[in-house]
């Protein structure tokens, strides 16, 4: 009994590991020049703080797409590229 838990754990610790992996981001300083889904956290002040996702051609464009539609007291940081 003992094993087949210690088994299952292995199995859902594996699978929790390539999930991860399968979202990882690419925070890498050329991952800003390409096109794609940049991910941000939003910070804002007086209100709630959240991580957004923006398509563009590169990170600044997303964040551009970003900042002007959370409003003058948000501020996105790019966080990487996705995939």
């Amino acid at each position: 009994m003992k094993k087949t838990i210690g088994i299952l754990g292995l199995v859902a610790g594996a699978a929790m590991m390539l999930s991860s992996a399968a979202s990882a981001l690419d925070s890498s300083f050329d991952a800003q020049s390409k096109s794609g889904t940049h991910k941000f956290y939003v910070w804002c002040t007086g209100g709630a703080d959240s991580e957004q996702t923006a398509q563009g051609a590169n990170a600044k464009e997303a964040q551009a797409t970003l900042a002007a539609s959370a409003g003058g007291n948000c501020w996105p940081v790019w966080q990487g590229l996705e995939g």
